[in-house]
């Protein structure tokens, strides 16, 4: 029996647990992540917010189970989410 799928979706359902946990704190706990963030960002605020509900769009993306290609969406838009919202201050991931 290939336990691959069973895996995947298991690992898939703990990211999404995550970045749908980082986005609620993105919202409802918003001074961790604007004490972070660079001066040079413009609205600090709202960026945070965009932030989360990102991260939250992402996260029931990757739970949806009526789309593959979404998932796959999900997970790259989050990666790219990571990569420039995660760590502002770096050039490149």
């Amino acid at each position: 029996m290939d336990r691959r799928p069973l895996i995947r979706g298991l690992l898939r359902t703990l990211l999404a647990l995550f970045y749908g946990a980082a986005g609620i704190l993105h919202l409802v706990a918003p001074d961790p992540f604007l004490a972070i963030m660079p001066r040079w960002v413009p609205a600090p605020p709202t960026v945070v917010m965009a932030t989360g509900v990102a991260e939250l769009a992402g996260a029931a993306g990757l739970l949806q189970p009526w789309s593959r290609r979404l998932r796959y969406a999900a997970g790259v838009g989050l990666a790219l989410t990571h990569c420039r919202c995660g760590r502002p201050t770096s050039s490149t991931c």
